[in-house]
């Protein structure tokens, strides 16, 4: 999967920051567990929830659900991980870019 020096695997349970705040990252996967309805992920292009959006996906009631890019999905502002209250968790692969 080719992660860089500053980079790895992070469970959040919180709309944040997935890195480093307005540095270039690149999110390779992102695994989210829904509860008893189905939670919306959203991930933005910079550091808040007011950044532009790249992904919007639903998941599956009380199951989880994998989205995996290969290359890396960049997000040249950073990423930042918004989530609806339906998401429980999530677990995200990613590296810092800069």
């Amino acid at each position: 999967m080719g992660l860089g020096s500053r980079g790895g695997t992070v469970r959040k349970t919180s709309d944040s920051v997935i890195g480093i705040a307005g540095d270039p990252s690149r999110v390779y996967s992102v695994t989210w567990l829904s509860g008893t309805t189905a939670g919306n992920l959203v991930l933005r292009n910079g550091s808040d929830a007011t950044g532009d959006i790249f992904i919007q996906e639903e998941g599956t009631a009380s199951q989880t659900k994998t989205l995996t890019f290969e290359e890396g999905l960049l997000f040249p502002s950073g990423c930042f991980f918004d989530k609806d209250t339906n998401v429980t968790a999530a677990v995200i692969a990613y590296s810092v870019d800069k």
